[in-house]
């Protein structure tokens, strides 16, 4: 056989090439190809790239019409985002709704609920309502029916006119802080720090999201890039501190064209956080926080849920180990020890106050106890002076670290609680016995028992200490209610006959006990300044008073409960939601008539507005009765209210002017 000839190889490739190719030919590095959400209609049809452009550079090609639905992002922010937009548009929807009906024609009124009963979408009755009901023309608004002076714009002079500053002279801010470059709504430096003063007196100890020194510094210091402070959040807490800012050119019966200060504040907090949306750092959690509490006093209850699952949300992701643990200096010791405590601070805020909303509900909690240490208690030492601002009131000493110690273990049983016995949203109707029922009163026993003695109730407190004490009750009080309505495996008629009694007594003491300790809040601090977190406990312990009026120590408590219920009801829209309630209850069960239950919270009210102007309120804090002015002390108003209504009469008729239910 002949072999064949060998196959010619190429010529070696040289190690270095004998001329660099010139830039003419040298070619351009790919582009990176975006990962594009939201593919075009005709894209997806096609089952082809889409590109970000509208058109896209298929389209173009095939011309076919390009529709993107902004809709069908399915990305977590945007789809978030989306139903935000979607609740704003729908509140403000209802109170359009409510003037057209009142102002209407009667023509106009009858084709409008045509029109709602007809299926129609909420935009269209929008736009129904914006084309045959306008509103009336204002002098100084836009086409948008919106005040120019009310934007972004507006005139720090302006805002200074709206303002009464007589109490800048009279009263001296606890924390000055300066307005710029935290907000542009004013310039008034008093102002602000007036407002910054009233939160971390009045509404930090509810929900103690921040580091009330370190947000100080950071606000003196105006440093916007230090990770600390935030526009979004100086806004959000100035937005909330309204709800205890008590103007009094807002109460003299001349209405302004303008927005509410509060509104302003509001929008101001969220274009901040809008412009920032793409950054998650411990302040956006913060704003979130401050933002989901400040809804709910607002009583906009669908997206204050949906801001709390997106609050949740962040500070799972921001938690993840080493997000928090990255030193962002070389000498990172310190810093990486400080961001840990915030970090710490704000998950045990942020658990205690979810689970506090969870456990009002009945429902499942949405957030699991914090990995983080909690804040360490004291030993001994005399604490931070605590003093009612703006009142002049002596201080009293309370622990911070000890007040959010001792309710995150609070809720950590409440935790426990909701997990055993709430299923689905309703209390589980199975494998529940009575030992585990018993263990979880006996931790909250074994709680109230171990708590410091800067948070017991001797002498005069602060009103956070006062609302820790109610809290501990509403759960004694919950858990005793489950005891009633729940079937354990292992009970027996004998053991249900000895152990029923027991419990209703529990069931009994702890509303009694919220009473008194809303009634020490209300000689010592005041009606006017009840903390937010005595809502739930005083309208728990409501339900259960209401039922049983007949001995004079329950028509003592319960006009003690409802005095604080009014009180909490002038600054919040879920507490005045409740106290129509109970004013309904009251005629339902006739255990008052109409013109008594106006009397009653007309004095309320006058009490209010009287302990508004009041300079000291109650008990100085060394025990002894504060003096009193010459027209008569506040805290002998507030026992003449009592004494007046203790002695009410139950079933009383109602008068011929009033309907009864």
């Amino acid at each position: 056989m002949s072999q064949k000839p060998p196959r010619p190889l190429a010529p070696a490739t040289p190690m270095y090439p004998a001329a660099l190719p010139g830039p003419s030919i040298l070619q351009s590095p790919a582009k990176q190809r975006r990962n594009i959400t939201t593919a075009c209609r005709a894209c997806r049809k096609r089952r082809t790239k889409c590109d970000d452009n509208t058109p896209c550079a298929a389209c173009v090609a095939k011309r076919t019409d390009c529709i993107r639905e902004a809709g069908e992002d399915g990305r977590r922010r945007m789809a978030w985002k989306r139903k935000v937009e979607e609740l704003e548009s729908d509140q403000r929807l209802l109170p359009d709704l409510m003037e057209a009906i009142r102002n209407g024609e009667q023509g106009q009124v009858e084709s409008l609920i045509r029109m709602i009963r007809a299926t129609t979408s909420n935009q269209e009755v929008s736009d129904y309502l914006a084309t045959n009901f306008p509103r009336p023309a204002v002098d100084g608004e836009d086409d948008e029916g919106r005040s120019k002076t009310s934007t972004r714009q507006q005139s720090p002079q302006s805002l200074q006119s709206r303002f009464s500053r007589s109490m800048s002279v009279s009263i001296t801010p606890m924390f000055s802080v300066p307005a710029k470059p935290w907000t542009t709504v004013t310039d008034d430096d008093w102002l602000v720090s007036h407002l910054v003063s009233l939160w971390f007196t009045w509404r930090h100890w509810c929900y103690p999201f921040v580091d009330r020194e370190t947000l100080i510094a950071a606000m003196r210091s105006g440093d916007e890039d230090g990770g600390v402070c935030s526009p979004a959040l100086v806004n959000m807490i100035l937005a909330d501190a309204c709800f205890d800012y008590d103007n009094e050119e807002d109460d003299n019966g001349n209405p302004s064209i303008e927005k509410p200060l509060q509104d302003l504040f509001y929008e101001e907090a969220k274009r901040h956080a809008e412009a920032t949306v793409q950054k998650r750092s411990l302040t956006s959690i913060q704003f979130l926080a401050v933002q989901w509490m400040y809804l709910e006093n607002r009583g906009i209850d669908r997206l204050a849920v949906s801001i709390m699952q997106e609050m949740i949300h962040q500070l799972k992701q921001f938690d993840k180990p080493g997000r928090a643990q990255k030193p962002r200096t070389r000498h990172g010791k310190e810093r990486v020890s400080g961001a840990q405590r915030h970090l710490g601070y704000t998950s045990w805020a942020a658990f205690v106050t979810t689970t506090a909303a969870t456990f009002a509900m009945r429902t499942r909690p949405m957030m699991k106890p914090p990995t983080k240490d909690k804040p360490p208690l004291c030993k001994g030492e005399l604490g931070e002076a605590w003093l009612p601002y703006p009142r002049d009131n002596p201080p009293v000493f309370a622990h911070p670290n000890c007040h959010l110690h001792h309710l995150g273990a609070l809720y950590e049983i409440c935790y426990s609680i909701s997990q055993c016995l709430f299923v689905d949203d309703k209390p589980q109707t199975n494998s529940v016995t009575r030992d585990t029922l018993e263990d979880l009163h006996r931790d909250l026993t074994i709680w109230y028992n171990s708590l410091s003695s800067c948070v017991e109730v001797s002498g005069v407190k602060a009103p956070h200490t006062l609302s820790v004490h109610a809290q501990y009750h509403w759960a004694v009080l919950v858990l005793s209610e489950l005891n009633f309505t729940l079937q354990a495996d292992d009970e027996d008629d004998a053991t249900v006959a000895l152990l029923v009694p027991v419990v209703r007594a529990q069931h009994t003491t702890s509303a009694l006990a919220i009473a008194d300790l809303v009634h020490l809040q209300s000689v010592y601090w005041g009606v006017d300044h009840i903390p937010i977190s005595f809502l739930q406990p005083v309208n728990a312990a409501l339900s259960v008073v209401i039922y049983d009026l007949d001995a004079a120590e329950r028509k003592s408590s319960f006009v003690k409960l409802a005095v604080a219920l009014h009180g909490l009801a002038r600054r919040s829209v879920s507490a005045e939601s409740m106290l129509r309630i109970l004013r309904l209850k009251l005629r339902q069960l006739r255990l008052m008539s109409a013109d008594d239950s106006e009397k009653l919270f007309k004095d309320a009210n006058d009490h209010f507005q009287a302990s508004l102007l009041s300079p000291t309120v109650g008990v100085a804090a060394a025990g002894e009765a504060a003096a009193f002015n010459e027209s008569g002390g506040l805290e002998e108003t507030y026992d003449m209210l009592l004494e007046k209504w203790n002695t009410f009469h139950l079933g009383a008729p109602s008068s011929s002017g009033s309907s009864s239910s």
